[in-house]
C-alpha cells in the first residue's frame, strides 16, 4: 500500500487557524486511519481520516482519505478528492504530490460511474437532490454527475407542486444511469379554513350557598322526618297496648270480689305503655316538624328566592300532640 505522509497544512478562507490541540487531536485520527486501513477496515478507516481532514486540513491526509475511498469502492468520492489533492499540491509547490494525485484521479475517470438526469417539464423554482446534496435543475440535467456505486436517492420539487423521489442502484463503473424525472403534480389546493363555530352559551351563574345549602337542609329535614314518622309509629303501638290493658282492669275490676293481683299488674302495664307512647308520639310530632321545616325552608326552593315565608309550629298537649302549618301567599 503506498502511504502518503500528512505535513502541510492548508490554508482555508474564513477558517481559523488549527490549534495546537487540533493538530494533535487530527494526528492521533491520521494514524488511527492509516492503521485501520492496513487492517482492512475501510469504513472505520475512511471516518477517522475524514474527521482528521475537518479538523486540521492538509493535503497528506486528503490524499490518503483519497485512497481508502478507493479501496472502498467510492470511486467519485476518490475522484475528487484526488483531483482537488492535485491542486492543492500543486499550489503548495508539491510537485511529486500534485502529479501522483493528478495520475490516480485519471486512472479513476475512464471508471466512473455516472448518472444521467433527464427533467420532463422543469417547473418553475424546481429544485433536484442527489443523496441530499441540493442542485438547480439546470446544473443537474444534461452531463453525467460521478456518483459512487451503490444505492442513490433522487428527489425533485417545486413550489406548488407534490415532491418525487426514486431510488436506483447505481453498478461499478464505467457506467451510466439514465434516470427521468417526470413533470411534477399539482399540489392539492388547501383546504379553505371553516369559521369557528361560536362558543356555547355560559350557563347561568349559580346562586352562592343555594344549592350545597339547600341539599343538605333537604337530606336533614328527611332524616328527621323518617326519625319522627319511626316515633309516631312506636307510640302507636304503645297506645294500642296501654289501650287493650286498660280494658282488661276495666273488667277485671268490675266484680264483687274488687281488683286481682294480675289486674293491678294490667294496670301498671297500662300506664307505662300509655306514657312511652305519648312521648314516642310527642317526640316523634316534633322530628317530623322539624323535618317539615327544613324541607320547605330550604333555600333551594323557588319560593325561597321570592320571599315568601312559611313556618311550621309543632306542639304537644296532654290530650296528643299538634302540627301547625302557615305561611303568605
Amino acid at each position: 500500500m503506498l502511504t502518503l505522509l500528512s505535513g502541510v497544512s492548508l490554508s482555508a478562507p474564513l477558517r481559523a487557524e488549527p490549534t495546537a490541540a487540533d493538530k494533535a487531536l487530527a494526528e492521533g485520527l491520521f494514524q488511527d486511519g492509516k492503521r485501520l486501513m492496513d487492517e482492512g477496515r475501510l469504513q472505520e478507516a475512511c471516518a477517522k481520516l475524514a474527521e482528521s481532514q475537518r479538523v486540521d486540513p492538509t493535503v497528506g491526509t486528503l490524499l490518503n482519505l483519497a485512497v481508502c475511498h478507493e479501496k472502498e469502492g467510492k470511486t467519485a468520492s476518490a475522484w475528487a478528492e484526488f483531483k482537488e489533492g492535485s491542486s492543492l499540491a500543486a499550489s503548495l509547490g508539491q510537485q511529486d504530490r500534485a502529479e501522483f494525485a493528478a495520475k490516480r484521479a485519471a486512472e479513476l475517470e475512464a471508471r466512473l460511474t455516472r448518472l444521467v438526469l433527464e427533467v420532463a417539464d422543469a417547473a418553475p423554482g424546481m429544485v433536484i437532490t442527489l443523496n441530499g446534496n441540493e442542485l438547480s435543475a439546470a446544473a443537474a440535467t444534461g452531463s453525467g454527475i460521478p456518483v459512487d456505486p451503490g444505492e442513490a436517492t433522487i428527489e425533485a420539487r417545486a413550489p406548488g407542486k407534490q415532491p418525487w423521489q426514486m431510488r436506483v442502484t447505481l453498478d461499478p463503473g464505467p457506467s451510466a444511469k439514465q434516470v427521468t424525472i417526470p413533470a411534477l403534480a399539482n399540489a392539492p389546493a388547501p383546504a379553505e379554513a371553516r369559521p369557528a363555530s361560536p362558543p356555547p352559551p355560559r350557563p347561568p351563574p349559580a346562586r352562592p350557598g343555594v344549592d350545597s345549602t339547600g341539599s343538605s337542609m333537604r337530606t336533614l329535614g328527611f332524616v328527621a322526618g323518617g326519625v319522627g314518622l319511626a316515633g309516631i309509629g312506636v307510640g302507636s303501638v304503645f297506645g294500642v297496648m296501654a289501650m287493650q290493658k286498660a280494658g282488661e282492669v276495666e273488667e277485671g275490676c268490675s266484680g264483687n270480689f274488687g281488683c286481682s293481683p294480675a289486674d293491678v299488674a294490667n294496670n301498671d302495664d297500662a300506664r307505662t305503655s300509655a306514657m312511652v307512647s305519648n312521648i314516642a308520639v310527642g317526640a316523634g310530632l316534633l322530628c317530623l316538624g322539624a323535618g317539615v321545616v327544613m324541607v320547605l325552608m330550604s333555600p333551594s326552593a323557588e319560593r325561597a328566592v321570592a320571599g315568601q315565608p312559611i313556618w311550621v309550629a309543632p306542639s304537644v298537649a296532654s290530650d296528643g300532640g299538634r302540627l301547625t302549618l302557615g305561611g303568605r301567599w
